[in-house]
């Protein structure tokens, strides 16, 4: 019983540190969190200190760390005393357990957390209590923990970057005066594990070109301090879905014509003689795995785009891959989940839920020319006869 150190453990508030806005006005951020300390018996603590500091690199991992962050330290306790602004809970006999409040502050200009193949840069919170007794320097009187915590930057309220990242996206361009690809979305904010929607227009400038393929991707570009031998660029494409004309997939992309489309079973794919609108749906992976947040100014820097790739035919049998790219803005979910709600597109998702079993009016006149008059007096005679309260309006004076 006199040699047990205990444990310890640092419990965040949040396991996330939000920076808002570039680092060259952001404003710092502050983590706080509890302290918590798991002894049999009560025992006096004469030091404890918090410290935010970079993640050292690992033992079985290639990729380096790049330290960018001078170690910050929060002193919660010092000679036996707590020190302002933290705060402590007397221990409790039940649980076994004292806590102990802190609070810790980020610069504004701090890096972002990002993994690659070659570094990463990545924190952690270190926590570091002493004991007296004895013999304090031993190290039944010292405990340690650590905990990982996420550095994520998003734009400001009312910023240049939150306006550029807001715009509708949509773009257009011509290949040899035979072809014009465009594409559209709502935004071009682009949120880890949330599906992405964007839709692609192919239109005919001449005849005799079909369209064999057409697919949407998420490109990534990382570009940092690489090792030697690696390239100095990384780019991959991300969560990308593909249109197969013969068979399309009715869950990532739709294909829709204003006429019903030319397909000569001697020839591959469909002739370009209107306009082909695509609509996908791109189904973004979480972030720090398969995809990365975007970082412009860094030891390490991420970019993305979005690229809508047309495979065409021309009528001597040649076949090019004719691509639309723009970009975007793959950035952390800071609000609630947005809800995936069918859209115009898929209208074969579009159920509508019945919330009565009254008929609505759309079912009424939809049978009217059915029923006899008898049986339409009998109907609207017990609407009228209905108590549902008449709607209000508010009046709005006029200025």
């Amino acid at each position: 019983m006199l040699f047990t150190k205990g444990r310890l453990q640092i419990i965040p508030d949040s396991p996330d540190v939000v920076v808002y806005g570039s680092p060259r006005e952001a404003r710092s951020a502050v983590i706080t969190g509890r302290v918590v300390y798991a002894t049999r018996t009560p025992r006096a603590v004469t030091s404890l200190v918090v410290r935010f500091r970079s993640k050292h690199e690992e033992l079985f991992n290639p990729a380096m760390s790049v330290a960018c962050q001078a170690e910050l330290t929060a002193i919660v306790v010092k000679d036996g005393r707590v020190c302002a602004p933290s705060s402590v809970q007397a221990y409790d006999e039940a649980s076994g357990q004292q806590e102990w409040r802190f609070a810790l502050s980020v610069p504004g200009n701090v890096s972002e957390t990002v993994f690659t193949p070659s570094a990463f840069v990545a924190y952690e919170l270190m926590g570091e209590l002493r004991t007296s007794g004895l013999m304090p320097w031993m190290p039944f009187g010292r405990a340690m923990c650590t905990t990982p915590l996420t550095v994520k930057r998003v734009p400001a309220e009312d910023s240049l970057w939150a306006a550029l990242a807001a715009e509708p996206l949509d773009v257009a361009a011509s290949w040899r005066s035979r072809l014009e690809l465009s594409a559209t979305a709502a935004s071009r904010i682009v949120n880890d594990a949330q599906t992405y929607h964007v839709t692609g227009v192919v239109r005919p400038l001449a005849k005799g070109v079909r369209l064999l393929r057409a697919a949407f991707e998420l490109r990534e570009t990382i570009d940092g301090p690489f090792d030697a031998d690696s390239a100095r660029g990384h780019a991959a494409a991300r969560c990308s879905h593909e249109l197969c004309l013969s068979a399309p997939s009715p869950n990532s992309m739709q294909m829709r014509t204003a006429f019903a489309p030319t397909v000569a079973p001697e020839l591959p794919g469909m002739a370009i003689d209107q306009e082909i609108q695509v609509a996908g749906a791109l189904h973004v992976p979480r972030a720090y795995g398969q995809i990365q947040y975007d970082i412009a100014i860094g030891p390490i820097r991420v970019s993305h785009e979005v690229v809508f790739i047309a495979q065409v035919a021309e009528e001597s049998g040649e076949v090019h891959s004719v691509r639309l790219s723009t970009g975007v803005y793959v950035l952390p979910c800071t609000g609630p989940p947005a809800v995936d709600l069918p859209r115009y597109e898929n209208s074969a998702k579009d159920v509508l839920l019945a919330s009565t079993e009254k008929l609505s009016s759309t079912e009424q006149l939809a049978s009217a020319e059915q029923m006899t008059s008898t049986e339409l007096a009998h109907l609207w005679a017990h609407r009228a006869n209905d108590n549902t309260p008449p709607p209000e309006y508010c009046a709005v004076a006029n200025t």
